[in-house]
């Protein structure tokens, strides 16, 4: 039994980031291409890393190429089954970020990149949980007026 749980625990945001390190910028570039071409990332970032990490009893160095794979949260699942079928490494670091907090208007990117005929997303597609001092509220993060209470009758 591992103390590491398989399932993601409590992630809510509206974005994902998925990280994936790849030995080669061809593994890396085939990758980032079949994701976005199948709409599954919106977009991906590559740089080249130097990495250090156990492998097989024996400490390992080489040179890798990170993807920041950015994607919405139902399409996670679909891309690190894709990323672990074209992989070449016997066991693939495929790694899920929950991102709680995201600019709109990157956000309404991302949605309408990935889900083209999704309806658009509610309040600008920003998180309503997340409001600063002094900024607007959406309409339905607004605390509701109160209400009155019933009128008591009087005995007389």
């Amino acid at each position: 039994m591992t103390p590491y749980p398989l399932d993601p625990v409590a992630a809510t945001g509206p974005l994902r980031l998925v990280l994936c390190a790849f030995p080669t910028e061809e593994a890396a570039g085939a990758a980032v291409e079949a994701s976005v071409g199948a709409r599954l990332a919106a977009c991906a970032s590559r740089w080249p890393i130097q990495s250090t990490f156990w492998w097989k009893g024996s400490v390992e160095r080489g040179a890798e190429v990170l993807v920041l794979f950015k994607t919405a949260p139902k399409h996670v699942g679909a891309l690190f089954a894709l990323l672990a079928r074209l992989h070449p490494y016997e066991v693939p670091e495929i790694l899920e970020i929950d991102v709680p907090r995201v600019h709109p208007p990157y956000l309404r990117y991302v949605a309408a990149t990935i889900d083209v005929h999704a309806p658009p997303l509610p309040w600008g597609g920003g998180s309503v949980a997340a409001t600063r001092r002094g900024s607007r509220r959406a309409p339905a993060a607004r605390r509701p007026g109160r209400t009155p209470a019933p009128r008591r009758r009087r005995s007389r």
